[in-house]
């Protein structure tokens, strides 16, 4: 099989689980950190050609092709649920997972960044900050220092974790959310776009508001994206 490329870079080879928007924006800013796109793995149809990359098929397709496996792999997928699905699936392939981290983000020295992690444009992560795999901490949002995000979590455009704030596993983070200093949010919650966090937030609910309130409880199966 031909792998097709969106330009002649010499990087490492990457492929990209899924092939929505969220994954061409990761495959545009793999390109400027010298990573090789070559295409997508999605349930879209095979050979469809988004954005100059192809569909090459979807995951039991992957996992069947050898010459796949040594390449560096990303999942670019909004949804925490399915993005955790893979990671799982990928079992002892997903060694090869690597975090995309835009040149035009910000970055502390000492901020601890597991590996799937995107990291986008004009984001901030500051000193003494731990994010977990497989995040997405996405356009302009602030992680401010000394705060500690679990793994498969969704921090959307424009919001700002405030220091000391300790975020569980599968969380979303809606675009323009505040959540102020000390702040602990349980596993598997969504904060609605535009919340201002101002007291903990338990597990496996939906809060949101100005200050944020629980609206209701959440089903850890629950798709955030419709």
């Amino acid at each position: 099989m031909k792998l097709l490329t969106m330009h002649n870079v010499m990087g490492e080879k990457l492929i990209i689980f899924g092939a929505g928007g969220h994954a061409v924006k990761m495959a545009k800013i793999a390109i400027m950190e010298q990573f090789d796109p070559v295409g997508y793995i999605s349930t879209e149809p095979n050979g469809t050609n988004i954005n100059g990359l192809t569909v090459f098929g979807n995951i039991d397709f992957f996992l069947g092709q050898n010459e796949f496996h040594q390449f560096k792999m990303h999942i670019g997928i909004g949804e925490n649920i399915i993005r955790q699905r893979i990671f799982n699936i990928l079992g002892e392939l997903n060694k090869n997972i690597v975090s995309i981290k835009s040149q035009h983000s910000i970055i502390s020295s000492d901020a601890l960044i597991q590996r799937g992690v995107c990291v986008v444009q004009s984001a901030v992560i500051q000193n003494n900050v731990k994010i977990g795999k497989c995040c997405i901490i996405d356009t302009a949002s602030i992680v401010d220092h000394d705060s500690v995000i679990g793994d498969f979590v969704n921090i959307s455009p424009n919001s700002v974790i405030c220091s000391h704030v300790k975020i569980g596993n599968g969380v979303f983070i809606g675009a323009g959310s505040t959540v102020i200093d000390h702040i602990t949010i349980g596993e598997n919650s969504v904060i609605g776009a535009g919340s201002v966090v101002v007291k903990d937030i338990g597990p496996n609910v939906i809060a949101y508001g100005n200050p944020a309130n629980v609206r209701r409880k959440r089903n850890p199966d629950e798709k955030v994206f419709k």
